[in-house]
């Protein structure tokens, strides 16, 4: 599809003065949203301008469509646009696998860079921060992931679990008011000294998890005495409606097949 802008009039793009001085015209390729399963390039005839400016150190300067393209795109924004939306929802692979059912063939690390491109949404100091580890390599190397427990979205990610880390992102960030946590020494030290004011509480996984592995601790502590009472127990009569049914041994079990 061919098209052509109709402003005579641009801007430069480093000293923002206004030049209608055509020096030339050339072409850009644009590929564009498909239209059904047809993919469509648009062919813009665009122009390239002499800067009115003589103390610019740019001379000539080509026309830039901001809203249509960025410079040395060879993708339209909104075409962009649907492609990170795809790349958010699927993945790499995935997405691209997409794309081609929409008539857009794009590779998937190309699809994974527009993913990475995008600016990071700013969040407001949360009143309630979840604090805890997580792993950029299990086993080996560990950061810190910080959560707005009221929103329960992601806010940061550090670049590891120490309590020096921790306190610097508080002291950056005031106004949290709760913050919750596993029991690890750093994370108390580093909330202490980066939010003294702010009240600690152990967050409901990691409460939950300790006692499980407590329990387990004890109860393999009374292994012999728990067999015991389970064996008491399947080897008690079952009465119903003054029926009386024994439980069969294992050993009676094993002699009685054919």
């Amino acid at each position: 599809m061919q098209v052509k802008t109709q402003s005579i009039q641009a801007v430069c793009p480093i000293c923002n003065s206004i030049s209608d001085r055509v020096h030339s015209n050339y072409q850009r390729s644009l590929l564009d949203v498909s239209w059904g399963n047809y993919q469509v390039c648009l062919k813009l005839s665009t122009r390239k301008l002499f800067c009115s400016n003589s103390n610019c150190e740019r001379r000539i300067f080509t026309q830039r469509l901001p809203k249509i393209a960025a410079p040395w795109a060879r993708r339209t924004e909104r075409l962009n646009i649907q492609l990170i939306k795809v790349g958010l929802a699927q993945g790499g692979l995935p997405g691209s696998r997409l794309t081609q059912h929409l008539g857009v063939k794009i590779s998937r690390q190309t699809l994974l860079r527009l993913v990475m491109k995008m600016p990071l949404p700013s969040h407001p100091v949360p009143k309630i921060l979840g604090v805890d580890d997580w792993a950029y390599r299990k086993r080996h190397t560990y950061g810190t992931i910080l959560v707005d427990l009221e929103t329960r979205q992601p806010i940061d990610l550090l670049s590891d679990r120490t309590a020096t880390t921790l306190a610097e992102w508080l002291q950056e960030h005031p106004g949290v008011e709760i913050i919750s946590k596993d029991r690890a020494k750093a994370y108390k030290e580093g909330a202490s000294r980066g939010c003294p004011e702010a009240i600690q509480i152990a967050d409901r996984f990691h409460l939950l998890q300790n006692l499980a592995q407590m329990l387990e601790v004890v109860l393999n502590q009374h292994r012999t005495l728990l067999k015991n009472v389970e064996d008491e127990t399947n080897n008690c009569p079952i009465i119903e409606d003054q029926k009386v049914a024994q439980p069969i041994s294992s050993n009676q079990k094993l002699s009685n097949l054919p």
